[in-house]
């Protein structure tokens, strides 16, 4: 609880270090002109708004970019999947523990620096005007609320899956009472969770008996909530991967290729750091398959957005108010479902588990800098995505 105590406060932390960001841009509207000048502006504005269709669209380049984005995707989900499951094509596990602490980086540095932003740029426009109130805090609001609101699912669904768990371990323990000698060892599996740490270490150590059901319940109850934590990151990274294939169909020129050249990068980033998660996941059968799926998903999701965008690129308004609303409000709320998941279900986890205190000094140097490095790979490509 201590840790995740600490995560939420980074998660405020970190939402009051972007609300002068949020709170902090001014529009173009909002400066003063003489009369004239402002009239003229305050028209070109208005054409801006309305515009449609893009110029100088190469057709070949264009769809040609939809299958380089799918590789790049495939590449970053698939490969952890493959290689954990693929006798042929076996990662070592530290390759994966790194791609796991280098994923942790990326989803952190994905909804600090190309989300939120994104999200704040989008619903600062002066094109929407005043349809969201004379309210600059909407995305920090938003993020705030997709936060809030996967802290309660979180907690609901772990919560049910434990409670269901520990009926299902109560009516094992009254079919066989053969298998207990002692009313103690009864009277301690009968208490649905221990109270703190040190009541589960005695649970466990009690007899073996007691060590086998006190390790299976902690083991289920963690692989159902790593289970939803992981589908609840993929939410969040594919909400904004449409966004992005969306944004990449309907540029041209120069600033496309910039922009195919980052995404491909950011799309293998990300995809290291879902597909490291999907290959840890614990499933009582067809294992591999759900991974798979999960993947696939992936790979598939910004392709879709690209031929979304190549279908309306002559009739798609970027700076239309309900074009600007959209993107805005999902890249604000994808922003919080990523921040919850990288702050709260990786970095204060991840780092917190038994498994990572038992490392030795050089691979908690190792999975540092895997984080560190993922982070500041991110950043780096927002500045061309």
């Amino acid at each position: 609880m201590a840790l995740k105590n600490q995560a939420l406060i980074l998660l405020a932390l970190a939402l009051y270090a972007c609300a002068p960001i949020v709170a902090g841009r001014p529009g173009p509207l909002r400066r003063r002109h003489g009369s004239h000048d402002h009239e003229h502006e305050h028209e070109h504005e208005e054409l801006d708004c309305q515009a449609s269709g893009i110029d100088d669209w190469n057709t070949k380049l264009h769809i040609g970019a939809i299958f380089i984005v799918l590789v790049a995707s495939g590449i970053g989900s698939f490969l952890p999947v493959l290689g954990y499951y693929v006798p042929c094509l076996h990662i070592p596990k530290s390759a994966l523990t790194f791609g796991k602490f280098l994923g942790t980086g990326v989803i952190i540095a994905t909804a600090l620096i190309h989300m939120l932003p994104g999200g704040t740029e989008a619903l600062g426009n002066p094109c929407i005007g005043g349809r969201m109130g004379d309210y600059g805090g909407w995305p920090g609001v938003l993020a705030i609320m997709a936060i809030l609101v996967m802290h309660l699912m979180e907690f609901l669904l772990s919560n049910h899956a434990m409670g269901k768990h520990s009926h299902s371990h109560g009516h094992e323990e009254t079919a066989k009472p053969e298998d207990h000698v002692h009313s103690e060892e009864s009277s301690e599996l009968a208490k649905p969770f221990p109270d703190n740490q040190a009541d589960c270490d005695a649970v466990a150590v009690h007899t073996h008996h007691t060590h086998v059901h006190g390790l299976s319940f902690i083991d289920a109850a963690g692989a159902r909530a790593f289970h939803v934590s992981t589908y609840i990151l993929e939410l969040g990274i594919c909400l904004h991967s449409v966004i992005i294939g969306l944004t990449l169909s309907v540029a041209s020129g120069t600033d496309f290729t910039t922009l195919l050249v980052a995404i491909c990068f950011h799309q293998l980033c990300e995809g290291l750091a879902l597909g490291s998660r999907l290959a840890q996941m614990q499933h009582k059968n067809r294992a591999f398959l759900r991974a798979s799926i999960s993947a696939a998903v992936f790979m598939l999701i910004t392709p879709l957005g690209m031929i979304i965008g190549i279908g309306v690129r002559y009739s798609y308004q970027a700076n239309s108010p309900a074009s600007l609303m959209s993107i805005g409000v999902l890249d604000s709320l994808s922003a919080g479902i990523l921040l919850y998941t990288g702050l709260v279900n990786l970095l204060a986890e991840e780092f917190g588990t038994l498994e990572f205190r038992g490392y030795g000094v050089s691979k908690k140097v190792m999975c540092f800098a895997a984080t560190y490095i993922g982070a500041g790979i991110m950043a780096l490509i927002g500045k061309w995505a």
